[in-house]
């Protein structure tokens, strides 16, 4: 495994020589320039979440740019994926790859939809690595995020390690929690708001040219990739964990190695679906007008599995709804969230078929704490 060792500009934050770039990268100042022109002394910045985005941000791009830096003189790094003002190609309306996005960010798409987005990606001679930069303090939500991202990576590069790099700033707590396969580097905080809010005022759009053009350095598009198909696999998993008709559902099927995998990916993985009047039995305490029911088998942390239902109303809004021995939990889903567009899609497969009664769905839960799902 390459060690990789970061280098003094990384480490102390020294952004001299690639300040001028910083102003060419796409940034969301819609409700930035407003704070900074806001005359309002009890204001902090630093204690607003819309700047302290806007410097995760722009924390972002410093550290992108050192690693181009980084890339350009260290022969490991075989193949580094241009973003940002790089890169020379925005690809709006190609449907399913690793591709670059509208706020030149990479990102991978299925059927248009976004994945999952990568800081940086680079290619040494054996393995894939995905990088993740954050200013925040804390880890814990930045930890969850890893999983999919390195399992998306090995089904895309299966012949690959996948690897990551995590650069975090001084103080940041929760260091020594991270997989094995993170690299961590500490910098220095981004401090200077001066030049923050001369980025803010004087952002450029034309006339960037990049100096990067070897061939190490390279397009998303470009990449070859096996191809993975989110909602068609969601299909493929629900239709193979019911076709035992001896079985409710498979439960070794789901213990396999590559439905462990995608796990990591989709955290939940639907097996059916609930009549209304079958849930309302389950939750009677469930006062809305429900629309549709969808079961899942989902991945609560890295040792317990349960049984959780989705569930859509007739106005509109998605719940996700556990139950355990100790509590109901009932919670609003966002609207353009990952959940939403899965349901939107499964909603197409309900078929008696793959409908449970309230005894399969005991028998389902007997099964699982005896397979070893707890």
């Amino acid at each position: 495994m390459q060690q990789l060792k970061i280098n003094n500009d990384i480490k102390n934050l020294n952004f001299t020589k690639i300040e001028k770039n910083l102003f060419y990268y796409k940034y969301d100042l819609r409700n930035v320039k407003p704070l900074l022109k806001s005359t309002n002394p009890d204001i902090s910045l630093e204690d607003t979440a819309t700047f302290n985005s806007f410097k995760g941000e722009v924390y972002e791009n410093i550290i992108y740019e050192l690693l181009l830096e980084y890339a350009s003189k260290n022969d490991f790094i075989k193949s580094f994926v241009l973003k940002g003002p790089h890169q020379n190609r925005v690809d709006k309306f190609y449907k399913t790859g690793l591709m670059i996005d509208r706020s030149l960010q990479i990102v991978y798409k299925s059927n248009y939809k976004d994945i999952s987005e990568f800081d940086a990606l680079f290619f040494t001679e054996d393995a894939l690595y995905f990088v993740e930069m954050s200013t925040s303090k804390k880890t814990v939500s930045l930890n969850k995020r890893l999983d999919k991202k390195q399992a998306l990576l090995k089904a895309l590069f299966p012949h690959l390690h996948i690897r990551a790099l995590i650069v975090l700033t001084e103080g940041t707590i929760g260091i020594k929690r991270f997989p094995s396969y993170c690299t961590i580097w500490i910098t220095k905080d981004l401090e200077d708001i001066d030049f923050l809010k001369r980025i803010v005022f004087n952002r450029k759009k034309n006339g960037f040219k990049t100096k990067f053009t070897s061939s190490k350095f390279i397009e998303a598009y470009t990449i070859e990739h096996k191809r993975f198909i989110y909602f068609q696999t969601l299909e493929w998993i629900l239709k193979r964990s019911r076709q035992n008709k001896d079985l409710i559902i498979d439960l070794k099927f789901f213990k396999t190695k590559k439905l462990l995998q995608y796990f990591d990916i989709f955290t939940k993985l639907y097996i059916g679906f609930l009549t209304k009047e079958e849930f309302k039995k389950l939750v009677p305490s469930y006062e809305a007008e429900i629309q549709n029911v969808f079961v899942s088998l989902e991945k609560i942390n890295t040792k317990e599995f349960d049984l959780v239902y989705y569930v859509k109303n007739i106005n509109g809004k998605l719940r996700r709804v556990r139950l355990t021995k100790k509590e109901l939990s009932i919670k609003d889903k966002a609207l353009d969230g990952f959940t939403n567009a899965e349901v939107r899609f499964m909603k197409y497969l309900i078929e008696d078929k793959y409908l449970l009664s309230l005894n399969q769905i005991e028998l389902i839960q007997k099964k699982l704490h005896e397979s070893g799902f707890k």
